[in-house]
């Protein structure tokens, strides 16, 4: 049972992981001289963003039979989820810069130079919690946790297995940072540049994936 749903919400653990943004942003607060504390505030902030989206999900009543099946609820908000998501890639898709158009940094990496320890751990928590792709994917990840019919026990190691895979990539530089801080910084420049440039092209995949994979899902169970 533990397994499975680990296995459940691993496609929306990987989601939350492959987003390029909070990667961009832990990379560029790596580069400053206020890194080694703003780095791990920033990891700290996105882990609890997560883990909060997840247990405020798991208040939600009705997402499962007293079987441990997916009631008509989860299935509809699962759809629901996943238009909102279809959605946002078409939105992204529209405002997309053209190829002979500069790339705008977003303007959320352009104020890490300056911040400090609570700012960057509220950063991290806003970009996981809060940033909306993000939001959609853990509380449909934490949904399907919670229709596994868990343990209590069990169903916070789940969370917690989700949380760790949706961190890695934020948590790896961070790692490195502190285990071969010269050897990775030249690396993290071109990570940079490449996560900036190609920001919205990533975001309007993962849309549009996850979106289509949360609708067939929700019709799954409503046809069953």
């Amino acid at each position: 049972m533990l397994l499975e749903a680990i296995g459940g919400s691993l496609p929306m653990s990987v989601g939350v992981a492959l987003s390029p943004l909070p990667v961009a942003a832990v990379i560029v607060m790596l580069m400053t001289a206020r890194a080694r504390s703003n780095a791990p505030a920033f990891l700290l902030g996105w882990i609890v963003g997560i883990l909060a989206v997840g247990v405020i999900t798991f208040m939600i009543p009705g997402l499962e039979t007293a079987r441990g099946e997916p009631t008509p609820l989860s299935g509809l908000i699962r759809i629901i989820l996943g238009i909102v998501l279809v959605l946002m890639s078409w939105r992204q898709w529209q405002q997309q810069p053209k190829a002979d158009e500069p790339v705008e940094v977003p303007k959320i990496l352009a104020h890490l130079d300056h911040i400090g320890v609570l700012q960057s751990l509220f950063t991290g928590f806003l970009l996981s919690g809060v940033h909306p792709k993000n939001l959609l994917l853990i509380a449909a990840g934490a949904a399907a946790i919670d229709a596994s019919m868990l343990a209590t026990r069990e169903q916070f190691i789940a969370l917690l297995v989700f949380a760790t895979i949706a961190s890695l990539t934020v948590a790896v530089p961070v790692v490195s940072y502190f285990l071969a801080r010269r050897s990775v910084e030249k690396i993290f420049a071109r990570w940079k540049d490449w996560l900036i440039a190609n920001n919205v092209t990533v975001l309007i995949v993962l849309l549009l994936v996850f979106g289509t994979l949360l609708i067939g899902r929700g019709m799954k169970i409503l046809a069953a």
